[in-house]
């Protein structure tokens, strides 16, 4: 099935944005007990205490429905990251803080299971993929900020897309670790919280570095 964009209308009353937003908290509920593919408007309606027709005034389709959890998935997980932010005096407390920003991201999913099966449309569907892109972007900004302030202005490029990689690298790594289990997921993510680390940072942005192997670094990861 493809997601393509679609308008709906954007409640502006007081009353409209409560109606959308126990939609929203409808479908996801949904979503996570039966799964996207399952999603029926009239179930949606009757869990929502509203209407079809009300949600057919908001959403033209399911399609939209989709859409509007995803953007509201990422504008709540970009705000919780940020608000996590620690204060950073040193590249060590930056990793630190990194780590953080993969753990705490992690929780957000183990939290709310709906969230994989969403993803995995966007994943899935080429016309949403710039939305998975857009938010590595969003996240990116976050990763340097939190170390660009210890390298001179002459490596920020490098950074740049470095934190880029690793923003893209970090979701597709919470996603595989939802997927596969607890145990192992675990163990994924604490192998990928290991790479964020100042000797590994420095190899990456620094061309004539040394690789240094993260599993040397003293920097442990803290769940």
């Amino acid at each position: 099935m493809q997601y393509s964009k679609e308008q709906r209308r954007r409640p502006t009353q007081e009353r409209s944005k409560k109606r959308v937003d126990a939609i929203l908290r409808a479908s996801k509920t949904l979503i996570s007990k039966k799964g996207s593919a399952k999603l029926k408007i009239h179930e949606i309606a009757e869990m929502a205490d509203v209407t079809p027709a009300s949600i057919y005034q908001y959403f033209p389709s399911k399609n939209a429905i989709i859409l509007a959890l995803v953007d509201q998935i990422l504008d709540t997980t970009q705000s919780r990251l940020i608000s996590k932010l620690p204060e950073m005096t040193s590249k060590q407390d930056a990793c630190l803080a990194m780590q953080s920003l993969v753990e705490e991201h992690y929780q957000v999913y183990l939290d709310d299971p709906a969230l994989l099966d969403v993803w995995m449309i966007v994943s899935a569907d080429k016309s949403l993929q710039e939305l998975d892109l857009n938010d590595s972007r969003k996240t990116s900004e976050i990763i340097m900020g939190c170390i660009k302030q210890f390298y001179d202005e002459s490596y920020w490029e490098q950074i740049s897309k470095m934190s880029f990689l690793l923003a893209h690298m970090a979701g597709s790594a919470i996603r595989m670790a939802i997927s596969v289990g607890p145990d192992e997921g675990r163990s994924i993510i604490d192998v990928f919280k290991r790479l964020l680390s100042p000797t590994t940072i420095d190899s990456m942005i620094k061309p004539n570095s040394a690789p240094v192997s993260p599993l040397d670094s003293n920097l442990e990861a803290k769940h």
